[in-house]
Order: structure tokens, then C-alpha cells, then sequence
């Protein structure tokens, strides 16, 4: 479509015109450039196959990854649970926290912006500042989740922190000695309260501690949670 767009605007200012010869080439060219990109399966529409199969271009059958339903489910009794994400752009770095207790209410929140830094860092500084807030709040039993598989993975001794963060993990060890702590992964879309508090502090480049007037978008993302409202992952 795009080339022959561009030849009918080439002929309407009486440029010189592409043979037929050469609209095709350029059609072809196109097909080869975007077909490691076109996922066409067996349940594709047969015109694209026929148009593949015209082009002599063979195409790559893939899996379907399966949808995956997720819902907020709740700590272990007696345990609070504390979200944390980070979120990094253009070189800057901020974090964010939310504190709910076992029934999903939110009992405090925090954005943080940490200035130049990577993802890996915002991630790393959200949760040493949320176990720091559970602290100073006295909870002592806290169901950790947080949706970098490599914080996770950090915390459990399963790889190394690089040097440039190991600043922040001693930190995080020292503060974990007083603490009740169950760390897990969870994926992002579970994550979305936590999540909406990294971007707040990246866009106001400020940080705040919520205890009580929290912002709307925030309660009612946590209000969905506790309702049991489905987030849909694609694979």
C-alpha cells in the first residue's frame, strides 16, 4: 500500500514513473524486511499465508502464549505487606512504596527520587526505604513483593549485587536482621499501586511520606484489590 501511494503521488506531480517491475521489487523488499516480525500462526487468515506463499516467503509458526489471570491475594496472618517498585527515565531514578495490612488497607505510602541513577537502583533504594518506614512504624512482620525478579533474586543470595549497589544491600541486610521478613516476586501488573507511586516521585522529584489523605488513583487501585479484580497478563 505504502508504494503505491507513493508512486500514484510521484504520477499526480508528473514525476517519472516506476515500471512494474520495480514497484514489485520494492514490494518484496518490504515483505523480507518485516517477516521476522510477522508472527503468523495456523490460525492466521489464509490471505496472509497467500500472500506470503505468492512472495515465495516462508513463514514462522509460533506458540501462543497462554493468558494468565492474576488477583491481589493477601500476607500470611499477622503480616503487613509492603509493595515497592522503582522506576528510572532519562537518567533519573525514583522509587515508591505502598504498606497494606492483611485486609488490603493501605496503612501508609512513599515516593522517592534519587536523582541520576538505573532502574536496578531505584528498585534496590524503594525497598530499603520501605522496610526503613516499616521500621520507624514499628511493623516488624512484612510479606515483601516486589516486581524485579533481580531484587528478589538479590535478597535470597541467588546472584551477586553489583558493586555499584552494594552500598544500598548492606544497608538493606542490616535492617533485615530486625526484621520478620518473606520475600517474593510478583509480576508488574500486580503491582500497579506501587508502581503509580515510582512515577509520581519521578515526575514531582520530590519525596513524600502518605499517612493519611492518600491520593485517589492510589485508594482506588487498592480498593480493586481488595474487591479481587482480575489483571490480564499475556504470557
Amino acid at each position: 500500500m505504502w508504494e503505491t501511494w507513493r508512486e500514484r503521488n510521484h504520477r499526480i506531480h508528473n514525476d517519472h514513473p516506476s515500471s512494474i517491475i520495480s514497484i514489485r521489487y520494492k514490494v518484496l523488499n518490504w515483505i523480507q524486511d518485516i517477516n521476522p516480525r510477522l508472527k503468523v500462526s495456523r490460525q492466521s487468515p489464509s490471505s496472509i499465508r497467500n500472500v506470503l506463499h505468492t512472495c515465495r516467503i516462508t513463514f514462522t509458526s509460533f506458540r501462543r502464549k497462554p493468558i494468565k489471570i492474576l488477583r491481589w491475594s493477601q500476607p500470611p496472618p499477622g503480616y503487613f505487606i509492603l509493595n515497592s517498585d522503582g522506576s528510572a527515565s532519562y537518567s533519573f531514578a525514583a522509587g515508591g512504596g505502598v504498606v497494606r495490612d492483611y485486609h488490603g488497607k493501605i496503612v501508609t505510602a512513599f515516593h522517592r527520587f534519587y536523582g541520576s541513577g538505573t532502574s536496578n537502583l531505584a528498585e534496590s533504594r524503594a525497598l530499603l526505604d520501605g522496610l526503613g518506614l516499616c521500621m520507624q512504624l514499628g511493623i516488624r512482620r512484612i510479606a515483601v513483593r516486589v516486581d524485579s525478579s533481580l531484587v528478589a533474586s538479590w535478597f535470597h543470595y541467588k546472584y551477586d549485587v553489583p558493586w555499584a549497589l552494594r552500598r544500598w544491600w548492606h544497608k538493606i541486610r542490616e535492617l533485615a536482621q530486625g526484621l520478620d521478613l518473606v520475600v517474593g516476586h510478583v509480576y508488574r501488573e500486580l503491582n500497579a499501586p506501587t508502581d503509580f507511586m515510582a512515577a509520581m516521585g519521578l515526575s514531582s522529584r520530590s519525596d513524600c511520606n502518605f499517612m493519611s489523605n492518600f491520593p485517589s488513583l492510589l485508594v482506588g487501585l487498592a480498593r480493586l484489590d481488595r474487591m479481587g479484580i482480575p489483571y490480564i497478563r499475556l504470557g
